[in-house]
């Protein structure tokens, strides 16, 4: 309320001021700079409803430096006269400058070597004198050339681009002493190259230049949210998912912070030395068809100039400006949003292996397969396991439950908790054990995707989101193996299946059918999202249904962000104190997770009842979005890689309701990623298996876990994405020789099955609308249907 009460008064002060100097410049007929003072008005406006609707901060100084700024940029644009008769007398200090060239012509003079004030003669200069004279002879000439109109109008502009700069990085980096100066540089010469651009080539107006500014803050609080609700910065490869990151929207509370004021005061700035920039235009009298034409080659050469530099400079190799995969926001805070965001865009085009070669792949892929024919392929356990499994063909129901993790891992919370405990406690599960995934507080359809198809986001980034960007038409994956063996395949979400193009991914895959929010529409609801427990019943009605063997991939969406809702009712929230102090957000997400808990509870309870052989794999996606701050408060001192490789770990369990040959059930431990699950539960379970997935085992006993932060090898040390070589080995091949050569060799492999030749890797379907939040929206809409 305080950011609306200032922001009326500043609001008030700016419209008198506007009322005054709208008299005062009314005989003249001069209304130069109104449009401009209305405008920095409305951002007042807009200031107060942000105050009454709540999403102010609460903060004293922000209101007030805000409104301070605003009301001087109205004044200055009501005053425009007035502001340019102060730059006008700036100019005019050039021309006296300029006009002072009497010199008096001493060495010609008969008293030359007796007068105590000659100016000296050049030949009675030392080298360093003459140096110096013309050095200062220099700096004059450059201080006249300073307060020329071009130069005026041009350190104008390059002001503008300094103040857009900071209205895009303050709102989420508000530490700019953390970056490295010639990323900013770099960043600051990005901005004022395409502002100088659309100022010429609109023809001298500062209105074009004002709007990038304008784009400029309302990227940087685009990034400001999208950190705040995900701890992750905006990606080239959130792009192709627009509709979905816009419905993502609608489940969170928006408040803006102080830095938010500060940026927008900044955008004020920006756009008020553009607006000064624009009375350099010419007049109509003196406006011809060549300075048209100039303007357009000046703006021409400005904006093709930063298209060339962007696409033709290779900011990873060249400029050293990288992604650190396991900590992106710190890339960007470090290095500034556009440079950094331009070396993830660069990088979306897939990475092709070393000396890569497609024969070779293939020659590679069938020597790896077969060594797991003639090793684990020929064991006891796997051979019962396969017979089994001709016979049984159990159906398999895989469960990705949104944001599903257990949080005890950072040290009980400090408040007691310890976790899911029917989940980390079922006696009789096949496998069980940490899961290493490439996802951390968003991004649901990486994990669903190396899960699906066995493939690595390791190999293709953080930024990237292969259902939206690659063409996955042939890709070897679950659905189509599972229904080449006669299986019936079916995935469900109960949200809209446009969400990150599932519709078309899915289809591509070869699942007969997708479920949608349209088959949850009397579904029991958990904060108005389809319950856990709503999509097993979902599973047991078809499972009653039909007595064919079948493939059923769940993704969840009870436990989905925001979790400041207050949804929840009484009796199913938790109240943990952790340090001793409430935190809503974090009792909201653990309330869920027990949710989740009991309803798996009373799934596997069903299951074991049926008369069918049935397999469960259950795993979570990603961890939520808040517990980077309890990693680093918590966890100090320690390895780097561990300390960032603790983010991005879920869990996971395969489980079956018949005895499986060749295994214990006793719940053995194996920790692995993403990537590998899919394969293994095959495998376990006794399934067929294609060349690559024997492949990926063959490599996994070097490789055990690989995700975008970094690798496991055999002997279970992490090590970062960015460890490419073992500083510390000998002749002998180490673990990590070992991890590594594994490592190369399944990059190998992967973009050989993902693009082969590498010619044609882009999808051709993209999504048409989302909603990723709300399931009672309508997609690509903020409004209820």
């Amino acid at each position: 309320m305080f950011t609306a009460i200032v922001s009326i008064a500043g609001l008030v002060a700016s419209a008198y001021l506007g009322r005054r100097e709208l008299a005062r410049r009314k005989e003249s007929g001069d209304r130069s700079g109104m449009g401009w003072g209305i405008t920095f008005c409305i951002m007042q406006a807009i200031a107060v409803a942000l105050g009454f609707l709540g999403m102010a901060p609460d903060d004293i100084l922000s209101p007030i430096i805000l409104n301070a700024v605003l009301t001087a940029c109205a004044w200055a644009s009501f005053a425009r006269d007035i502001t340019w008769a102060h730059i006008e007398s700036y100019m005019r200090f050039g021309d006296e400058l300029a006009a002072r060239t009497f010199r008096p012509d001493c060495g010609a003079c008969g008293k030359y070597d007796a007068c105590a004030h000659r100016i000296t003669r050049d030949e009675d200069l030392s080298r360093i004198g003459r140096l110096g004279r013309k050095l200062r002879g220099r700096a004059r000439e450059l201080r006249i050339a300073l307060h020329r109109p071009t130069a005026v109008c041009v350190m104008l502009l390059l002001l503008a681009g300094l103040f857009a700069l900071l209205g895009l990085e303050i709102p989420s980096n508000h530490d700019l002493t953390w970056c490295y100066p010639l990323c900013i540089l770099l960043e600051w010469a990005l901005i004022t190259a395409v502002m100088v651009g659309l100022f010429y080539l609109f023809q001298r107006r500062g209105g074009a230049p004002a709007f990038t500014a304008f784009l400029c803050w309302g990227i940087g609080m685009a990034q400001f949210f999208v950190i705040t609700f995900k701890s992750m910065p905006i990606q080239p490869a959130d792009l192709s998912a627009l509709g979905t990151a816009a419905a993502v929207s609608g489940g969170f509370t928006y408040i803006f912070s102080a830095f938010g004021l500060y940026g927008m005061a900044f955008l004020a700035i920006s756009m008020l030395l553009c607006s000064l920039a624009g009375v350099f235009r010419p007049e109509p009298a003196k406006r011809n068809r060549r300075l048209f034409l100039t303007n357009l080659l000046i703006g021409a050469l400005c904006l093709v100039g930063v298209g060339a530099h962007v696409t033709l400079i290779d900011y990873y190799n060249t400029l050293n400006i990288t992604v650190y995969t396991w900590r992106p926001l710190e890339s960007y805070y470090r290095q500034g949003f556009i440079p950094t965001f331009i070396s993830s865009a660069q990088t979306i085009k897939p990475p092709v292996p070393e000396d890569y070669d497609m024969a070779k792949a293939e020659k590679l892929e069938k020597k790896l397969a077969g060594e797991y024919d003639e090793t684990t392929g020929k064991t006891w356990q796997r051979t019962d396991a396969e017979t089994q499994f001709a016979e049984e063909k159990p159906t398999v129901i895989a469960i990705m439950n949104e944001t599903f993790s257990d949080l005890s891992i950072y040290q009980n919370m400090h408040a007691g908790y310890n976790g899911p405990q029917f989940f980390k406690n079922l006696p009789d599960a096949l496998s069980r054990g940490t899961l290493y995934v490439s996802a951390y507080g968003g991004g649901t359809c990486n994990t669903e995707f190396e899960f699906l198809t066995g493939n690595s986001m390791s190999y293709l980034g953080s930024g990237v989101y292969p259902y939206t960007i690659y063409d996955l038409l042939d890709t070897k994956n679950l659905a189509e193996q599972f229904k080449d063996l006669g299986y019936t395949t079916t995935a469900m979400h109960p949200n809209h299946g446009t969400n990150w193009n599932r519709e078309n991914v899915y289809s591509a895959f070869g699942f007969d059918r997708f479920m949608t929010i349209s088959d949850f529409q009397n579904a029991e609801k958990l904060r108005g999202m389809v319950s856990d427990a709503a999509t097993y019943d979902k599973i047991l009605e078809m499972l009653e249904s039909d007595s064919a063997p079948q493939f059923i991939f769940d993704v969840t969406m009870q436990n989905h962000s925001g979790y400041d809702t207050g949804l929840l009712p009484p009796d199913k929230l938790n109240n943990y104190l952790i340090d001793g102090a409430v935190n809503n957000e974090v009792n909201e997400y653990l309330s869920l997770i027990e949710e989740s808990d009991r309803a798996l509870k009373e799934f596997v309870g069903k299951l074991r009842k049926l008369d069918r052989p049935v397999v469960l794999v259950f795993f979570g996606d990603h961890q939520p979005f808040f517990p980077d701050k309890y990693n680093n408060r918590w966890f100090t001192n320690e390895d780097k890689a561990e300390h960032n490789m603790r983010l991005w770990t879920t869990d996971y369990l395969i489980w079956a309701n018949y005895d499986v040959a060749g295994n214990d059930q006793d719940s053995h431990v194996d920790n692995l990623s993403t990537n590998y699950l899919g394969t293994e539960m095959m495998n376990i379970i006794g399934a067929p298996l294609n060349d690559y997935q024997k492949a990926q085992l063959t490599l996994r006993s070097a490789l055990p876990a690989i995700n975008t932060t970094g690798y496991l090898d055999a002997t279970g040390t992490i090590y970062l994405t960015s460890v490419k070589e073992d500083e510390n080995g000998g002749d002998a091949q180490t673990s990590l020789q070992k991890a590594l050569q594994a490592r190369s060799e399944y990059a190998t492999i992967q973009y050989y099955e993902l693009f082969g030749d590498g010619k044609d890797v882009y999808t051709k379907l993209r999504q048409s609308a989302a909603n990723e939040t709300d399931p009672n929206l309508a997609p690509g809409t903020t409004q209820i249907k």
